[in-house]
């Protein structure tokens, strides 16, 4: 199976399609592994789609872009695939891009934010490290840029959809997570945590045991239709 592509603003999009069901949204920054080893579990219950964020993975990389359009451009991909209504689920980095998806289509009817808090994250001080950070590409700082110009508590409450945030017992963001846990529960996510799994293990690249269980756990979260 090979990528797929569809083009807005003159950049080209890549992502990957397979399972069939209800559309689901797998959000990536990477090119490897080629396929999120969860994408086959996930497969057997929805049509999956894996879509790399311009500026990110597979896709075009330009120079100048609107690198925070990720809600564009995952409806770009959808309306090419004539899919409506979809879950996006992202695990850390990409699960701040899944929120921006989510606050911009209301197409979109469930959000899965793992291994972040995605409220007051980024922080002051990791910002400005970013800011400072002379390998840091272009496109995650500006993406980065356009995440936090949103008022994530105000947004999340807005949003409609089923909510659903995750972290590792073992993950460092866990104390986090869980300081924070009342604020997530009162904009209304649901709030999992999954005993002994660190940021590695609860990601959706894990290809383990581990990897399916937080796959399943979480699928059968998801509206079916």
């Amino acid at each position: 199976m090979t990528y797929r592509s569809v083009e807005l603003a003159g950049a080209r999009i890549a992502y990957r399609v397979g399972g069939a069901g209800p559309a689901l949204v797998l959000m990536r920054n990477n090119r490897r592994p080629l396929d999120c080893p969860v994408a086959d579990e996930l497969g057997r219950r929805f049509q999956v789609f894996q879509i790399h964020a311009v500026g990110f993975g597979a896709s075009e990389r330009p120079d100048e872009y609107d690198f925070g359009s990720i809600g564009d451009q995952v409806v770009a991909v959808l309306d090419q695939e004539g899919a409506n209504r979809f879950a996006v689920w992202g695990f850390s980095q990409t699960a701040c891009m899944a929120a921006i998806v989510a606050r911009s289509t209301d197409r979109a009817a469930a959000l899965v934010i793992g291994g972040v808090t995605p409220i007051g994250f980024p922080t002051d001080a990791t910002m400005r490290r970013f800011e400072r950070e002379p390998r840091l590409p272009r496109p995650a700082l500006e993406f980065w840029r356009a995440y936090r110009s949103y008022d994530w508590h105000r947004e999340f409450r807005s949003y409609g959809g089923l909510k659903v945030a995750y972290l590792g017992t073992a993950d460092p963001a866990i104390r986090r997570f869980r300081r924070q846990r009342p604020v997530l529960e009162g904009v209304g996510f649901e709030c999992l945590e999954f005993e002994g799994l660190n940021h590695r293990s609860g990601g959706l690249d894990d290809d383990t045991f581990d990897g399916r269980r937080v796959a399943q756990t979480i699928a059968g979260r998801l509206p079916t239709s």
